[in-house]
């Protein structure tokens, strides 16, 4: 999940085949999976170290609820200047990313290939900024609609799981083989896609003893292997033939 994430979904990653150079691409997307770890691992460390907070400090009351630990943490426990500071990051970590990705998709991808091709630089960015509100609205509705859940963070987990194994499986094919599928890739994605909806369904009526967390092992596996038999091998650069005999006739 942590390899979906941070080696398939980043920006920057998203623009490293305009590089050049391959090697440099390769060492990125190396690097970048690599620090993963050490990044997935502070991040869950904030847990284990509210925990030891707690008990060192028993006469700091404690939220009532697993959920709300960081927030009452944040809200109680640390300075006045530290609070703002951390909230500050999570709302601009949590907002900008999201909407910047989205709006960037919808006119790259949607806006600019089949609604307006011919338009002005100035005309895309006004559409990117009004994308930025509407997206805005429905990120909003979204986290309203989600009030209910008891537990938002496995939520969420749970939804990634479903479409994370399908990035993560091209983005693993692209990266480790020579195979180029272009609908094949649609094809696997969807098929995945599909695939882990049903496991997960079935593992949530307690039909199937499957554990959410392998459902994202189980869509990337099939989008690769799906993908890769679809595919073909992509030819070498630098294959272009030249014909070297000398060419007579009229210049």
């Amino acid at each position: 999940m942590c390899s979906s994430s941070w080696g398939g979904r980043r920006p920057p990653l998203c623009r490293l085949p305009l590089h050049p150079r391959l090697l440099s691409i390769q060492r990125t997307l190396i690097s970048t999976l690599v620090t993963v770890i050490p990044l997935s691992c502070l991040y869950l460390a904030i847990g284990t170290l509210l925990f030891v907070f707690y008990q060192q400090h028993p006469q700091v009351a404690a939220s009532a609820e697993a959920k709300a630990v960081l927030p009452h943490f944040v809200a109680f426990s640390l300075p006045v200047g530290l609070k703002g500071l951390m909230l500050t990051a999570i709302i601009l970590a949590s907002i900008d990313s999201p909407l910047s990705s989205l709006c960037s998709s919808f006119v790259t991808d949607i806006y600019r290939p089949l609604i307006r091709r011919q338009g002005s630089e100035r005309h895309y960015l006004l559409v990117s900024r009004v994308g930025i509100v509407a997206f805005g609205v429905v990120l909003a509705l979204i986290s309203w609609s989600c009030q209910s859940i008891e537990n938002v963070l496995w939520f969420a987990f749970q939804m990634f799981s479903v479409t994370g194994g399908a990035l993560l499986g091209i983005f693993l094919l692209g990266m480790l083989t020579q195979r180029r599928a272009k609908l094949g890739n649609v094809v696997a994605m969807v098929a995945s896609t599909l695939l882990t909806i049903g496991l997960l369904l079935l593992s949530k009526w307690e039909i199937i003893p499957l554990a959410w967390s392998w459902v994202i092992v189980v869509g990337t596996g099939t989008t690769f292997l799906i993908a890769y038999v679809l595919g073909s091998a992509q030819p070498k650069a630098g294959g272009i033939s030249v014909d070297p005999s000398p060419q007579h006739g009229h210049q």
